[in-house]
């Protein structure tokens, strides 16, 4: 079937079992990246602790986030070499050797001596392995983007491009739930001991399913039909650079606001609420998960929206969203009382829903077939590396320099006007039909 049939054939039905089954793979697959790539940042506290000198507990802290940054760092690069398999070679083979990669680092992670036994060959290890992490991730939300926009079925792709947000989500609150349940259950000698590194040892037999899933995948229809008249690109990257560089810095402008959201309030947000706020380290991390659940509700109900009123309206309003209510959120979390925490966060993450709502979609759309996995991976690893993995750093280096707790909010309204100056720059996609050429 030809790629203009298939998308006509598309546009007057529904999901079939295949579209189906081949989203779900790739789903899935993306929910274990997540969950075992954030651990790091849930368990910061204990590896600062145990990888790092003792002595300056907030030196310590800074250090553990520090390498959390550096592993995004080696995103762009993750984005592309994956980005070339992806668009050279097709998007199964890219994705299959991502869920490998970052599976083997985290599990990895786990049997690193702490700092006490091997001094400084243990931060050395860690540093290692994340970056390992950093490379995997950068290729798999923008291949499993690729892979789930091209197979889902025409006028619903920002729906079932959300559900790559949404097991983001999923994957960060299993990681979550997981350093509650080890922090709750274990005295703070065992969780220090061995506690923490079970939930990453995990990640080797979740990341042996997410690669069984990922080898039965077939090709996307789009892909398939690129790769057998000849038209994929020879250099990726080259010709995306030059073909493409305005819907790069696009993405990577409108990534700014909802990647910052990410990883200063759910990621960061737990340690800023246990570590400045003295907030019970349980309550901190159960309103995270609240919050959470707020933002993966309403992204799924806002990407509905989104594919019968257009991507842009959200884009924009999401990003004046944040800009408005970042400060009455961090108003909120200083009340303390779980309640308020809960809305704090839960108030800020709905603009930040209405902005990850469409982005799969759009940022999709804005590339043609033979250059979609490396446009998209460069654009969003960029505004990844630049926005979400220093986010907790700067935040914990702006709150010491300012010693405000509430500099964070102005660090996110930052954010968020940059991906509103971005937004109103974009063009609207929703018009644009189904067929992706590769030209």
């Amino acid at each position: 079937m030809s790629v203009q049939t298939h998308a006509q054939a598309g546009a007057g039905a529904g999901i079939t079992p295949a579209q189906r089954k081949s989203i779900v793979a790739a789903c899935i697959g993306n929910f274990i990246e997540w969950y075992e790539f954030v651990l790091y940042g849930y368990f910061a506290s204990t590896i600062a602790k145990l990888f790092f000198p003792a002595g300056d507990p907030t030196a310590a802290l800074l250090l553990t986030f520090a390498l959390f940054g550096v592993s995004f760092v080696v995103r762009p690069l993750g984005g592309v070499v994956f980005g070339y398999i992806g668009d050279r070679y097709g998007r199964r083979s890219a994705l299959s050797a991502i869920i490998l990669l970052i599976s083997l680092g985290t599990a990895l992670m786990a049997l690193v001596p702490p700092y006490a036994s091997i001094g400084v060959a243990a931060p050395v290890l860690i540093l290692v392995l994340r970056l390992a992490q950093g490379l995997s991730a950068g290729g798999e939300w923008t291949g499993a983007v690729a892979y789930v926009i091209e197979t889902a079925p025409a006028g619903r792709r920002a729906y079932y491009g959300s559900w790559q947000t949404i097991t983001i989500v999923l994957g960060m609150m299993v990681a979550s739930l997981s350093a509650l349940l080890f922090t709750e259950v274990l005295s703070p000698a065992a969780l220090e001991s061995w506690g923490w590194r079970v939930p990453f040892l995990i990640a080797l037999p979740l990341g042996l399913i997410g690669l069984y899933m990922r080898l039965r995948l077939d090709e996307t229809p789009e892909f398939a039909q690129v790769a057998a008249s000849g038209e994929h690109e020879r250099a990726p990257l080259r010709a995306t650079l030059r073909h493409d560089w305005r819907s790069i810095l696009r993405i990577a402008a409108l990534v700014c606001s909802p990647t910052m959201c990410t990883y200063v309030l759910l990621v960061y947000g737990p340690t800023f609420l246990a570590t400045e706020l003295k907030v019970p380290a349980a309550q901190a991390k159960l309103a995270g998960f609240a919050a959470m659940v707020v933002m993966m509700v309403l992204t799924v109900v806002f990407a509905r929206l989104c594919d019968r009123v257009g991507r842009k309206p959200f884009l924009i309003a999401g990003a004046i969203w944040v800009l408005v209510t970042a400060p009455l959120g961090f108003l909120l979390l200083h009340r303390l009382s779980f309640g308020f925490l809960v809305a704090g966060l839960a108030l800020v993450v709905i603009g930040e829903a209405l902005m990850l709502a469409p982005q799969p979609a759009i940022f999709a759309e804005l590339f043609p077939t033979a250059r979609r996995y490396s446009g998209v991976g460069i654009g969003y690893n960029i505004g990844v590396v630049l926005f979400g993995g220093a986010g907790p750093l700067v935040a914990t280096a702006i709150v010491e320099a300012t010693q405000s707790t509430y500099a964070p909010a102005g660090y996110l309204a930052c954010g968020a006007l940059i991906s509103l100056i971005a937004a109103i720059c974009t063009p609207e996609t929703l018009r644009r039909d189904r067929t992706f050429t590769s030209s």
